[in-house]
């Protein structure tokens, strides 16, 4: 059974490898972590693990196949290849965290395709920024760490001779082992796989980044490699700057209401529920009915047709991108401004809650890296909850939500967003059969069910009086089927805001997209919103109110006078409504490019 040993080994020297690295790491930048605990740093190791082994059942596959070899032959070829590979591995392995110890300190982020592409475009840009010190020692250092790595690695190969059973045995042992390789290298059998984000663990970026492992954030980039600064040209910059400055305004309007306390703010977004689904008789009458007692937006969008998508346009107010998204970034996705790092900053606790695994779609590092100081998702609930294939039901969630609201006695106002999953298919809720004849429409009663029972148990709080909630969903899910993307009100969702500390309810007709819920809220709260480049105040009639959503690979816009879809493809508008939609349709262009130019940078 020695090939099986073998095997072991091999993937706990490269699990070392990537554990070690870590640990260089922290101690060559342990200025920077110098106010992080023990505990903190160690949670880098543990945390890290995830993408450190996930890069170990890549490198572990051929020698895994060349042990299987190894039982049925003895030729010499087969020696020479597993060397030559393990020298091969040990020196892009070693490339790539001394390039990530050395580059970290200029970049500040886990190396990615960066280097590539300045290789690619300005080699001696590449070199600008090392000493001549550095430039011969990264040489020496990577030669000697190439060697340790192999002088352990190779010595492995197998000696002795088997059976047949025995090679029968061990064969088949062999090709469950690498077959179960697929286990670390996708994250698990969870609904997440391996994201970059899956190993973000802290408020502090720069320890999400210490945990990170650098070769596979280096395959991710490159995979996920997009040239966004030169997507999206429609017209000089001057003519996009011009039109971009006429749609923007973030100054914070002075009529906003002075609480005695600051208000704690709950965000509710809602999976796959729309205008369209409202109106299906019977389906949503608590959402219907929070509609009438709130302040409602009659003239409401969604920016996108995927929950990644929208999650970023209500937390951080941006627009969505045709082809792209920006959660599947980390490096990008964790620079942006968000609602929660704002109110973090007047003294809120900011939590996320999420029935289904936050790994899914790089949330984690969205959320922790964008001032969520605490995230519950599946892992935090026990497992007979998880009830659905997506995870928790949408009754459990809010429950727990609740019961950490009773339980918080801190005397901070707090910011407390939930993402909904029950209405998602394969609507598999627990134990409700309302609309027995169609499991979709039962799934969106549960879902409403489920809101109105928290809303309910939520105004018997103490904490009501002095809470805002904002009631928006994610997009268009379910229903109707297969809906048309160029059709308007494929886009139109609803928007409620209520609670104790709203100052006046009823409706507001103003055109609005969820990019605009950012500088909403914190304008009703007097809190500057300015870091919010695409957010306008809805309440602000100073502000250029419109519209604009995006979906593969088309845009929309709509405003008080017109509306219009555009296809990028094509280069031909779809729909156009109203007044002036030539000009509309050139707006759009202009803020597409310039969200493009402004992703490019970041």
């Amino acid at each position: 059974m020695n090939r099986i040993r073998t095997f072991i080994l091999v993937f706990l020297l490269w699990t070392l490898v990537g554990v070690v690295s870590k640990g260089v790491f922290l101690l060559m930048y342990h200025s920077l972590f110098a106010e992080a605990s023990f505990s903190e740093l160690s949670q880098v190791i543990w945390y890290g693990l995830r993408l450190d082994i996930a890069v170990v059942g890549y490198v572990t596959i051929i020698p895994a196949l060349l042990l299987l070899l190894t039982l049925w032959s003895r030729r010499k070829l087969i020696h020479w290849f597993w060397n030559g590979y393990f020298m091969l591995a040990a020196f892009l392995s070693s490339l790539a965290y001394i390039a990530n110890l050395g580059l970290y300190g200029y970049w500040g982020f886990p190396l990615d395709n960066t280097p590539l592409l300045y290789v690619k475009t300005s080699p001696a840009d590449a070199m600008a920024s090392m000493t001549w010190w550095q430039l011969i020692l990264a040489p020496v250092v990577i030669i000697l760490t190439t060697f340790a790595i192999y002088k352990l690695a190779a010595p492995l190969y197998p000696k002795g001779r088997y059976e047949m059973k025995q090679k029968t045995v061990s064969s088949v042992l062999l090709l469950l082992l690498t077959a179960s390789l697929l286990l670390p290298i996708r994250g698990g059998v969870g609904t997440g796989t391996n994201h970059t984000g899956s190993v973000y663990f802290s408020t502090d970026i720069r320890l999400n980044h210490a945990a990170v492992n650098p070769i596979f954030s280096f395959i991710e980039a490159v995979v996920h490699q997009e040239e966004i600064g030169s997507k999206y040209r429609f017209m000089p910059a001057d003519e996009a700057d011009a039109l971009f400055q006429d749609m923007t305004y973030t100054a914070l309007r002075k009529d906003t209401t002075h609480f005695a306390q600051q208000p704690n703010v709950i965000l509710i977004v809602l999976e796959s529920f729309s205008d369209s689904i409202m109106h299906v008789k019977g389906v949503t009458p608590h959402l219907l009915q929070l509609q009438q007692e709130g302040l409602s937006f009659t003239q409401f969008y969604a920016n996108s047709f995927r929950t990644d998508r929208a999650l970023v346009s209500i937390h951080s107010a941006l627009p969505a991108q045709p082809t792209m998204s920006v959660m599947d970034m980390p490096r990008k996705s964790t620079s942006l401004p968000s609602i929660a790092q704002q109110l973090g900053k007047h003294g809120y606790h900011t939590a996320f809650y999420y029935g289904g695994d936050v790994n899914y779609s790089n949330m984690r590092s969205y959320f922790v890296g964008t001032g969520f100081q605490q995230i519950v998702s599946d892992a935090d609930f026990p497992a007979k909850l998880h009830t659905g294939k997506w995870g928790v039901a949408d009754g459990a969630v809010y429950d727990r939500m609740l019961s950490d609201i009773k339980a918080d006695h801190s005397g901070k106002p707090f910011f407390r967003s939930v993402m909904t999953e029950s209405s998602h298919e394969p609507f598999d809720v627990p134990n409700y059969q309302k609309i027995k004849d169609n499991e979709i429409f039962n799934a969106f009663s549960y879902a409403d069910h489920c809101l109105g029972q928290f809303i309910s148990e939520l105004k018997k709080q103490p904490c009501w009086k002095n809470t805002i909630v904002a009631i928006v969903p994610d997009h268009l899910g379910a229903y109707p089927d297969k809906a048309d993307n160029y059709q308007w009100w494929r886009f139109k969702v609803p928007f409620i805001l209520l609670g104790g500390a709203l100052p006046k309810t009823g409706q507001c007709h103003t055109v609005g997209s969820q990019i605009d819920i950012a500088a909403t809220l914190l304008g009703m709260l007097g809190i500057d919103h300015s870091a919010f480049l695409y957010s306008k105040d809805l309440l602000d009639a100073k502000a250029p109110h419109f519209a604009f959503f995006t979906f593969p690979d088309a845009m929309g816009i709509v405003t008080d006078n017109g509306r219009a879809i555009y296809d990028n493809t094509s280069g031909t508008t779809h729909k156009e409504e109203g007044t002036d939609t030539k000009q509309l349709v050139k707006k759009s262009k202009a803020y597409l490019q310039k969200l493009y130019d402004d992703l490019d940078k970041r």
